[in-house]
C-alpha cells in the first residue's frame, strides 16, 4: 500500500508543533497526542466499511452510521508512549477493544500478550504508537499478526522518512497512517524520551537526543 502521511496538512503542522516543543507540560503534550490520535482515527475510518444504524433524532427515528463490525477491531497500544494517541483514536472507534502491550525489540509480543489478543478474537488490529523510529519493535508484531491473517493498520504520529518508506515496501498488506514523516531520525533519551515527556519521568543520567 502507498505511504500515507499528512505532513503538509495545516492541522497536523499546528498540533505537531506542540509535540515538538521542549517547554510544553506533560499534560499539554498528552492533549496534543490525543488530538492527533483522533485525527489519525478519522483517516483510518476512510479505509473501513460503514453500515447504517437507527438513531434518535429530534424529528423521530432517523438513519445514522457506524463502523461496520467495530466490535471486531482491536487497538493494540504500544506502551507507554502510544497511550494518549490511542485515547484519541478511541474517541472515534468507541466500541473497539483495547490491548496494552510492551513488545520487545526484535522479538515482538510475548506469549501473554498473544494469548490476550487471541482471546479478543479481532478481525482487524490497529497498532498504535507515538513514534515509529527504526521499526525494531513494530516489525516483529507485524509478522505475528500477519501469520494470523489479521487485517492490520499502523497509527503513529511520526516516522523518519527512510523508515516509513522501508516499512511500506516491506509490508505491502499493512496500511501505515502517519500524521507526519520527518527528515530527522533519532531516539529520545532522558528528558527527550517521548514517554518521559508525557509522564514527567525523565531517566536522569542519559544523554539527551538532539
Amino acid at each position: 500500500m502507498p505511504l500515507t502521511h499528512h505532513t503538509d496538512r495545516h492541522l497536523v503542522r499546528l498540533l505537531a508543533t506542540d509535540t515538538r516543543r521542549t517547554d510544553t507540560t506533560p499534560h499539554e503534550l498528552a492533549r496534543s497526542h490525543v488530538a492527533l490520535g483522533r485525527f489519525l482515527a478519522g483517516e483510518l475510518v476512510e479505509h473501513l466499511e460503514l453500515e447504517p444504524r437507527e438513531i434518535r433524532h429530534p424529528q423521530g427515528v432517523r438513519q445514522g452510521w457506524r463502523v461496520a463490525d467495530e466490535e471486531t477491531i482491536a487497538l493494540v497500544v504500544f506502551m507507554r508512549a502510544g497511550l494518549y494517541v490511542a485515547e484519541g483514536a478511541r474517541e472515534v472507534l468507541r466500541s473497539a477493544s483495547v490491548l496494552h502491550v510492551s513488545p520487545r525489540r526484535g522479538i515482538g509480543l510475548d506469549d501473554a500478550d498473544l494469548a490476550a489478543l487471541v482471546e479478543l478474537s479481532p478481525k482487524t488490529c490497529v497498532l498504535v504508537d507515538a513514534v515509529v523510529n527504526t521499526g525494531a519493535s513494530l516489525e516483529p508484531v507485524l509478522g505475528q499478526l500477519g501469520a494470523r491473517g489479521l487485517q492490520t493498520f499502523v497509527l503513529s504520529l511520526v516516522s523518519p522518512i527512510p523508515t516509513a518508506e522501508r516499512l511500506t515496501a516491506a509490508w505491502p498488506k499493512v496500511q501505515f497512517l502517519f500524521a507526519r514523516v520527518s527528515e530527522n531520525q533519532y531516539v529520545g533519551k532522558g528528558t527527550t524520551d517521548t514517554g518521559n515527556r508525557l509522564f514527567g519521568t525523565p531517566r536522569l543520567g542519559k544523554d539527551p537526543a538532539p
